[in-house]
């Protein structure tokens, strides 16, 4: 930034920088009177884009927008007003009207122009490369499904996929128990947390309470922590009428 100017903006960077990053940036600089007026817009618009609006705050937001804009008269020439300016006006009867932002912007429509401007190849016929370039993607995207082992074109590897053989959510790394205290934890974890269980869970405390009466309840549960995997296997197995 040789010439202290932003460039190659887009919209969306522009509202980013107004509502995040200026009221921060303009701590400790210009007058009081012109950075508190700008700081009140930036605050202004940050509530308007919020995606949950409460509608008691909308005529608080009525009133912000004129005060906002009585400020900036104050402060800056006329020269500095126009059309543009006073569309804020109206900015919290279209909320009302139309809901919150984020359901009426143009950012999905300027992304999908973006993707759009990617299938051009041949600049002296635009509609016809997006058009072959649309087709050719769906046409890939379609045959991907019946392929075993592609990768589907713009679309992100899930990171659930193979979740169920053990790998973990960063790396494709199998889970592995180094030792057996760990695994037998783990495995009177989810004993505990399935309901077909529980019946087993309270018939075990009550076989340690009867075979051991003169221990107290803290004995009891890390007795049952440490042997319920056992005997719940050992009891199943000659149980029959429990099946497979």
């Amino acid at each position: 930034m040789p010439e202290k100017k932003f460039q190659n903006l887009k919209s969306h960077d522009c509202h980013v920088i107004m509502m995040q990053l200026l009221p921060v940036a303009l701590r400790g600089l210009l007058l009081e009177n012109v950075r508190l007026a700008i700081v009140k817009l930036c605050v202004f618009l940050n509530a308007m884009s919020q995606k949950v609006i409460d509608p008691e705050i909308i005529p608080r937001l009525r009133s912000d927008v004129v005060q906002c804009l009585v400020s900036f008269e104050l402060v800056f020439p006329p020269s500095f007003f126009n059309m543009m300016t006073h569309i804020l006006v109206h900015l919290v009867d279209e909320i009302v009207i139309l809901g919150p932002v984020f359901l009426h912007n143009m950012y999905p429509f300027e992304r999908f122009m973006g993707v759009l401007k990617k299938y051009v190849r041949n600049r002296a016929r635009p509609e016809g490369s997006i058009s072959m370039g649309h087709q050719i993607e769906d046409v890939i995207g379609f045959c991907v499904d019946f392929i075993p082992g592609l990768k589907k074109i713009g679309l992100p590897k899930s990171r659930y996929e193979g979740r169920l053989t053990g790998k973990g959510t960063l790396g494709g790394d199998s889970i592995i128990c180094k030792d057996g205290y760990s695994w037998s934890q783990a495995h009177y974890t989810v004993l505990q947390n399935s309901t077909l269980v529980t019946p087993y869970v309270d018939e075990h405390k009550n076989s340690l309470r009867s075979k051991h009466p003169e221990q107290c309840d803290d004995w009891i549960t890390c007795e049952h922590i440490r042997t319920f995997s056992s005997w719940l296997e050992t009891s199943l197995r000659c149980d029959n009428t429990v099946c497979d």
